[in-house]
């Protein structure tokens, strides 16, 4: 019996995070479209959960699991980018690829990127960014 799988079926070849964000920033400042991407990636190397998470690039695509990687089929989340065709300038769509099938995708505006993503990896992967201090009032 074939599962119909959506996860990551390749080997995951991890990219440092300060080179995804590096790449991404320089993307974002010639396409704006691009900054929720960039928001998200520099997210990652902000709150020091580099270590917790591998990611790579596909296309202008960002794709994320969590560290240690398994051999495929690999659980992964994509952040769809504009150039992908999945979503329009303005808005974020971020989707979770199972390796049982029950995959999520979830449209958003691009300003609720960056919230939507920790979202996803504390649901699929249990990994949280550090508690942020108040902001003073």
């Amino acid at each position: 019996m074939r599962m119909d799988s959506r996860a990551w079926p390749h080997r995951f070849d991890v990219v440092p995070w300060d080179e995804i964000a590096a790449r991404f920033h320089a993307l974002a400042a010639e396409h704006p479209e691009l900054a929720p991407v960039a928001e998200i990636a520099a997210s990652v190397r902000a709150c020091g959960a580099k270590h917790r998470l591998a990611g790579l690039t596909s296309m202008h695509d960002l794709v994320v699991t969590a560290h240690p990687v398994p051999e495929p089929p690999i659980e992964v989340v994509v952040v769809r980018s504009p150039s992908s065709g999945h979503v329009g300038p303005g808005g974020a769509f971020i989707e979770h690829r199972s390796a049982t099938g029950h995959d999520d995708r979830i449209f958003r505006p691009a300003a609720e990127a960056v919230p939507l993503f920790w979202r996803f990896m504390i649901e699929k992967f249990g990994v949280e960014p550090p508690e942020q201090p108040p902001v003073p009032a």
